[in-house]
C-alpha cells in the first residue's frame, strides 16, 4: 500500500468533519435544557473558548492535523484517557473521555459509517416486520446536501426507549398460554465488538456502487480499523463515552447483522411456530414466539432450549460475542415470569433518565414512592458488593424526572421533608443511584452542603468516590473548585481534570514529543514520517517496545533526510549520513551521541535482527531514548 495512500484523508472528507462538528455543536445546544447532557464531557467542551473551537472546524486544521494522519502524534492535542464506573457487585464499566479534536474524529468515522449502511438498512433491513432496534437516535444522511439530519430525535434516546418498551409489551399481549420471551444479553457488548467482523460484513453486504462512491475499499477498512484502535487502545471494541451517538450506532449496526441471522434461524422452524418478534435496543434483545396449536407443551421446552442454544452459538462463533447471566427465559403462560419480564422491561439501563411510561400513580402518590425509597435507603446498612437490592426498586426514583414531580419537590415543605431524610444520612449510599438521589438531596440547601462536605473530608478516591463526585458536579453545573480538586486524588481522573483545566488547548504543545506547532508543521506533509509515528504510537499503546524503538528510530531517520534534503535517494541515505547531519548541528553532545546509539540499538534489537546477540527492548530503555529523540527534534526542527 502506498503510503501517500494509507491516511484518514484517503476516504474521510472535510464534509464528514464538518458535520461531526455540526452534531457535536448541536448536542451542546441541547444541553441547555435537557438535564441528560449535563456529563463530564460536555461541560469540558462547552468550557472551551469559541475560538479554538472554531479553530477545529476549519478546513486548515482538517488538512493540516487530520486528514494527513498527523493527529496520531498529537497526544494532548488528541488526547483519550479511560476511567471506570462503578456497576453492581464491585464491578466496573469502562467509560472514555476524548478531546474535543478525538470527539469530532470519532464522530467523523461514526458519521462515514452511517452514510455507508443507510440504503443497506433501508432497502434490507427496516422492511422487516417482525424486527425492531433501536439505539437512541435516528442519524441519516439528507443525501441532497450531503449533511446529517439533525433534529431533536436524532440524537435523544427518550422517544426510541420508550418504542422500545412498547413494541415488546404489545408482542407479550394475549395468547399468553403459547408464548415464550427469549431475553438475550450480551457479556461487555461495546468492549467485545469485533470491528474487523463489523467492517468484513459492510464490505460483503454494501452496493458495489456505494463502496466505490465512497472509496470503501482494503486501505479505508484497513484505516478504520487502525482508528478504533487508536481509539480503544485494542483490537476489539468501540469507545463508550457521554452522550455518544455515533458509537451507538455502530454498536447498533453491528448486531442488525446478528438480527438477521437470528431471523433466518427463526423462519427454518416455521410449522412448529405461529409468529415470533424480535425486539433490540441496543445489545438488549427480546425475542417472542408464539407456538403453533399442534406443539405440545414438551415439544415447545425441546424447541426453545434447542433455538436458544443456536442464537448463542450465532452469537458466539459468527459475532465473536457471549452471553451474560441476565439471559433469561419467560414463560407467559406462568404468571410468575410475566411478571417477571413487565419488571425488567421498567428497569432501564444505566444513564437512561426515563420513568416507567405506564406508571399510572399520580404525581403526589409518585412523591410518596420516592420518600418512601430514600427512608428505606436510609436504614440498609452499606453492603460493601452493593449487591443486595431486593428492598430497592431503580424505577420508583426515575420518577423525578417526571416535571410534575420535579414541581412539587420545590415546595417548602417537601424540602423540609428532604433535610429530614438526609439528616444522620449514609451518604456512601447514594452510590445505589447517584444522578436521582442528588438531584433530590440538592432541593434542600443545607442537605446538599452536608453532601459536598462529607466529599470534601474524603482523604482517598477511589472510582465510587470519584462517580460521586462527579454525579454531584454535573448537578452544580461543575461550579465547585475544590470537588474538581479533589477528582484529581484519583489516579483515572487525575489527567482528565489537568485537560478539563485548559480553556484554550491551542496554547498547550499538542503532544508530538515537546514541540511547538510551528516546528511540527515542518515534517507534517511528509507521508514516510507520518506513518512511522502511526505505527510507533500503536507500538507504544500495545507495549510493544521492541517495536515502537524500530519505528522511533525510522522517524528519526526520515525526519534527517526531509531536513537535510541531500542529493542522493532516501533508500540510499543510511544510518552514518543520518548522524553526520546532526553532528552539524547545535545538539548537546550527549543527545547527539545517544541518537547515534540508537541506530546501533536497532541493530541488535530483535525485531530488526533476529539473532542470538540481540535482546528486546524494554519500557525504561525505550523512554530515554524517546526523550534524548525528544530533545533532539527541539533543536534541529
Amino acid at each position: 500500500m502506498s503510503q501517500s495512500l494509507a491516511k484518514v484523508g484517503y476516504f474521510l472528507d472535510f464534509v464528514f468533519w464538518e458535520n461531526a462538528v455540526s452534531l457535536l455543536g448541536f448536542q451542546l445546544s441541547m444541553k441547555q435544557g435537557n438535564r441528560h447532557f449535563n456529563k463530564l464531557s460536555m461541560f469540558y467542551y462547552e468550557n472551551l473558548t469559541q475560538t479554538y473551537k472554531r479553530k477545529v472546524a476549519t478546513q486548515k486544521y482538517f488538512t493540516s492535523k487530520v486528514e494527513n494522519n498527523l493527529f496520531y502524534g498529537l497526544q494532548n492535542e488528541f488526547s483519550i484517557h479511560s476511567y471506570p464506573i462503578p456497576k453492581a457487585n464491585l464491578g466496573l464499566r469502562k467509560y472514555c473521555f476524548f478531546t474535543y479534536p478525538a470527539r469530532v474524529l470519532c464522530y467523523s468515522v461514526g458519521l462515514y459509517i452511517v452514510k455507508l449502511s443507510q440504503d443497506f438498512l433501508q432497502e434490507h433491513y427496516f422492511p422487516h416486520s417482525q424486527i425492531n432496534s433501536y439505539y437512541g437516535g435516528s442519524l441519516k444522511f439528507d443525501s441532497s446536501q450531503n449533511k446529517v439530519v439533525l433534529k431533536y430525535d436524532s440524537v435523544w434516546y427518550k422517544k426510541h426507549y420508550q418504542d422500545f418498551r412498547r413494541q415488546v409489551r404489545k408482542h407479550v399481549q394475549d395468547e399468553k398460554n403459547k408464548k415464550v420471551v427469549i431475553h438475550l444479553d450480551i457479556q461487555n457488548y461495546y468492549e467485545e465488538i469485533q470491528v474487523r467482523n463489523l467492517v468484513e460484513l459492510l464490505d460483503h453486504y454494501v452496493k458495489p456502487s456505494i463502496k466505490k462512491e465512497m472509496r470503501f475499499d482494503a486501505i479505508t477498512q484497513e484505516q478504520i480499523l487502525n482508528l478504533f484502535e487508536y481509539f480503544t487502545k485494542k483490537e476489539t471494541g468501540i469507545p463508550q463515552f457521554d452522550n455518544d451517538i455515533t458509537c451507538s450506532y455502530i454498536g447498533y449496526l453491528y448486531l442488525v447483522f446478528a438480527d438477521l441471522r437470528f431471523d433466518e434461524e427463526l423462519r427454518k422452524n416455521s410449522k412448529d411456530i405461529s409468529t415470533y418478534f424480535i425486539d433490540r435496543y441496543m445489545d438488549d434483545i427480546y425475542i417472542t414466539i408464539e407456538f403453533s396449536n399442534s406443539l405440545k407443551p414438551a415439544e415447545q421446552e425441546v424447541y426453545v432450549a434447542r433455538i436458544a442454544n443456536t442464537l448463542a452459538d450465532v452469537l458466539y462463533s459468527e459475532f465473536g460475542l457471549r452471553l451474560n447471566t441476565k439471559t433469561q427465559l419467560y414463560w407467559l403462560c406462568q404468571k410468575y415470569d410475566e411478571q417477571k419480564l413487565l419488571k425488567s422491561l421498567k428497569r432501564t439501563s444505566p444513564g437512561y433518565e426515563i420513568p416507567d411510561d405506564e406508571d399510572s400513580q399520580t404525581p403526589q402518590g409518585q412523591l410518596d414512592r420516592i420518600f418512601k425509597q430514600l427512608e428505606r435507603l436510609k436504614r440498609r446498612s452499606l453492603d460493601p458488593t452493593f449487591d443486595d437490592r431486593s428492598d430497592l426498586d431503580d424505577e420508583v426514583l426515575k420518577q423525578v424526572y417526571d416535571k410534575s414531580v420535579s414541581a412539587l419537590l420545590q415546595q417548602p415543605k417537601n424540602k423540609d421533608k428532604i433535610a429530614s431524610i438526609f439528616d444522620e444520612f449514609n451518604f456512601d449510599l447514594v452510590i445505589a443511584q447517584p444522578r436521582e438521589i442528588l438531584i433530590i438531596l440538592m432541593k434542600s440547601s443545607e442537605s446538599s452542603k452536608n453532601f459536598s462536605d462529607f466529599l470534601l473530608r474524603k482523604t482517598s478516591i477511589s472510582s465510587r468516590d470519584a462517580h460521586l463526585v462527579l454525579s454531584y458536579l454535573c448537578q452544580e453545573e461543575f461550579d465547585s473548585k475544590p470537588l474538581i480538586r479533589i477528582l484529581k486524588k484519583n489516579i483515572h481522573m487525575k489527567p482528565i481534570i489537568d485537560i478539563y483545566s485548559r480553556k484554550n488547548p491551542s496554547r498547550t504543545k499538542p503532544g508530538y514529543f515537546d514541540l511547538t506547532e510551528k516546528q511540527i508543521a515542518r515534517i507534517s506533509n511528509n507521508p514516510n514520517i507520518l506513518e512511522q509515528i502511526r505505527l510507533r504510537i500503536k507500538a507504544e499503546r500495545r507495549g510493544h517496545y521492541s517495536v515502537a524503538l524500530n519505528h522511533l528510530l525510522n522517524e528519526v531517520h526520515a525526519i534527517c533526510y526531509v531536513l537535510e534534503s541531500p542529493s542522493k535517494k532516501q533508500k540510499k541515505y543510511n544510518a552514518k549520513d543520518a548522524v553526520k547531519f546532526l553532528n552539524s548541528k547545535t545538539i548537546p553532545h550527549e543527545v547527539c551521541v545517544q541518537v547515534g546509539n540508537l541506530f546501533d540499538r536497532r541493530n541488535k534489537n530483535p525485531i530488526s535482527h533476529a539473532d542470538t546477540l540481540a535482546w528486546p527492548v524494554d519500557r525504561s530503555e525505550y523512554l530515554s531514548y524517546a526523550e534524548y529523540v525528544s530533545t533532539c527534534l527541539s533543536h534541529i526542527l
